[in-house]
């Protein structure tokens, strides 16, 4: 994605977001409801070629106010919140790209292979990428984000929305070395204070740390979506 695209779909999904904002507060008119729902098929094809998972569900504005009102958001602030959160993933990545910073090969291999079924990975990868280089970092939860999703993609190939790593590696036939790689990275993860489970002590994980398990997910994530397609 250029930086010109990611300025002008930046620019879309906040005006997405004023419409929402508007017509959940004090803000509605006669013309948002199709003025949204254009715009809405316009910004999830954009999303869907530049290989983001569309984080709205709603695609019209009555289903999005249903859901507000359904779900106890009483006051116009929960419910700017709320509209806040939703693209917030998107918005940051996306203004890394306006910038012109480019995302690691690795990760891009990987991106590809995200399709169809496996696409919701995506969101947890992006995730850890923001929890990694965001304004303010957060390097457990960027490690947890990225040892999560590499558990995602073997429950989704696998069929198997419940299981464990341990037997999900297992029914996976994976080079035993491969395999072992990833069962410590998971036990990495969950050994360490803040990551998989709460944490007594400051947690000592830096930004290298952080880096180094985004890019190895997103490794162990190719080669098992590969080895799945050609098992022998």
């Amino acid at each position: 994605m250029t930086p010109t695209d990611a300025k002008a779909l930046s620019s879309k999904v906040d005006q997405l977001k004023a419409l929402m904002g508007a017509y959940a507060t004090d803000g509605r008119t006669s013309t948002q409801s199709h003025e949204y729902q254009v715009l809405y098929c316009e910004v999830a094809l954009d999303l869907e070629a530049a290989k983001y998972i569309n984080p709205n569900p709603f695609k019209s504005l009555e289903t999005f106010y249903a859901h507000v009102k359904g779900n106890g958001m009483k006051t116009y602030h929960e419910r700017r919140v709320y509209i806040a959160k939703l693209y917030e993933d998107v918005l940051l990545d996306l203004a890394r790209a306006a910038r012109g910073e480019q995302p690691s090969k690795q990760w891009t291999r990987a991106n590809e292979v995200l399709q169809d079924q496996l696409s919701p990975v995506r969101s947890q990868w992006l995730k850890a990428k923001n929890f990694t280089f965001g304004n303010a970092p957060d390097f457990e939860n960027s490690v947890k984000e990225s040892v999560s999703s590499i558990e995602s993609t073997l429950r989704i190939l696998l069929g198997k929305p419940t299981g464990t790593v341990g037997n999900l590696l297992k029914e996976a036939a994976l080079d035993k070395d491969v395999e072992r790689l990833v069962s410590q990275a998971y036990g990495y993860a969950s050994n360490r204070d803040g990551v998989r489970h709460g944490g007594t002590q400051p947690s000592a994980l830096t930004k290298a740390e952080a880096e180094f398990f985004l890019n190895f997910a997103a490794a162990a994530i190719s080669y098992i979506v590969a080895r799945n397609e050609n098992p022998s």
